[in-house]
């Protein structure tokens, strides 16, 4: 697997390659636009310097390709068309998708916690079926799992650690209130009220048990199989033919992996 250094170092070399032949394709008032093979990024003009520009252009157009080539199996040599928009703006108050546009806060690119990866994986992987915890879920794992194994940064959405650190998080998670009450919105169908109001009490229990439980079902399954369901009309009715259990079954399982290092901890005390 490689390591946060090594994806930071092919983050460095990528930009060494091709960076200083960037240039914006346009400046036209208050925004500046680059144009790239995947990606068409529109940054707001005086927010950020050519440098942080290019940069990111090439980030976000580089992990549509790696999302792309992942889960459609597409080479580098295949286009996406048309391209997925970036906006990025000081006055978006959080990152979100509308159909192939991304709306990104200026704050959270400055930092590298842009979630770029993960609203790309939205776009690319749309969903037939509006299931909350699934959809979030797996965006989130292959957020991690692309910067992890292939390049980029995870960007911070209600997680950190990635996917190596989910597990740790979804069982602290489900020791608080507040995670007991996003648990039946797991696996199950809806969403808690108050999603967008109270982003830390209700959206992040809900979204990291969420990406704790895609992952395990990944690991005993496969990505193309998770992906697959993602994409069902019937998610729960296509569960049991595409991966060979029930959404229930499956939540049983991943309770009991997330109690069973806690019961091995007590019983060796």
């Amino acid at each position: 697997m490689t390591s946060i250094r090594s994806a930071s170092f092919h983050i460095a070399a990528l930009l060494a390659l091709v960076a200083p032949g960037l240039e914006a394709q346009e400046v036209n008032g208050d925004r500046v636009r680059y144009e790239l093979t995947r990606a068409t990024v529109l940054f707001e003009a005086g927010a950020f310097s050519a440098e942080e520009m290019g940069r990111f252009a090439l980030l976000a157009d580089r992990g549509i390709q790696d999302i792309d080539t992942l889960l459609n199996h597409k080479g580098p040599g295949v286009r996406t068309e048309p391209t997925i928009t970036f906006v990025i703006r000081e006055s978006i108050p959080m990152s979100r998708t509308i159909r192939r546009t991304i709306m990104l806060p200026a704050d959270r690119v400055h930092r590298d916690s842009a979630p770029y990866l993960h609203e790309a994986t939205h776009v690319l992987v749309p969903m037939k079926e509006d299931c909350l915890w699934l959809s979030e879920g797996f965006a989130s794992y292959v957020q991690s799992y692309v910067a992890e194994r292939i390049g980029g940064y995870d960007g911070y959405v209600f997680s950190w650690g990635g996917n190596r650190n989910i597990d740790r998080l979804a069982r602290r998670t489900l020791n608080s209130d507040l995670g007991r009450a996003a648990l039946p919105y797991v696996g199950g169908a809806g969403e808690p009220a108050d999603l967008f109001e109270k982003r830390r009490e209700v959206a992040q229990p809900l979204y990291v048990l969420a990406h704790s439980l895609v992952k395990f079902m990944v690991e005993k399954t496969s990505l193309d199989k998770v992906k697959t369901l993602v994409q069902a009309s019937n998610i729960e009715g296509s569960a049991s033919a595409v991966t060979g259990r029930t959404i229930d079954a499956w939540k049983a399982d991943w309770l009991a992996m997330l109690a069973a290092p806690r019961a091995e901890a007590a019983t060796s005390r």
